[in-house]
């Protein structure tokens, strides 16, 4: 039985990571991707749980299916990392200091556009926008954090960008 919920658990890895990725490339618009993975997935998705359900009232089987589960999650937000180059957009708005902010971001080799806005109560606020790659969204954040720890940081992924 350890053999066959190891074999699910490997199957489940499999078809949850390809359903990550084929999510992600849906959102992204390529259709010719999302229907492979797509059939790719549904095979292994059906080789793995119609084993699964033969087995589901045995406690070895169910564990191995729901670890395989969540490992596939976790692993198919891995590759989508490691395979994304894709660009984000980066809304911040700063409580402290936001002109300091975006010469200390420019120095830093960021590109920023700034903007003003108002506030709920009408106060004025500085708006700093930002596209950038996924791989410097981290360090970009370390960098307003350490300047204005309550700043406000937006991101959405970019789907299209035009020059």
């Amino acid at each position: 039985m350890v053999i066959l919920g190891v074999l699910i658990f490997f199957a489940r890895i499999i078809d949850v990571s390809l359903d990550t990725l084929r999510l992600k490339s849906m959102i992204r618009g390529k259709k010719y991707i999302v229907s492979l993975i797509a059939f790719v997935e549904i095979i292994v998705y059906t080789l793995g749980a119609s084993q699964a359900f033969k087995y589901v009232m045995h406690p070895t089987v169910l564990i191995f299916y729901a670890c395989g589960y969540a490992a596939g999650n976790y692993i198919g937000m891995i590759i989508d990392d490691k395979l994304s180059r894709d660009s984000i957009y980066v809304l911040v708005v700063a409580n402290h200091d936001e002109w300091s902010l975006a010469d200390t971001l420019r120095e830093q080799g960021f590109a920023v556009t700034t903007a003003k806005g108002y506030g709920m109560n009408g106060s004025e606020k500085s708006q700093l926008i930002l596209i950038v790659k996924k791989k410097q969204f981290r360090e970009l954040t370390k960098l307003i954090q350490e300047f204005d720890p309550t700043a406000y940081v937006v991101s959405m992924d970019v789907k299209d960008m035009k020059r």
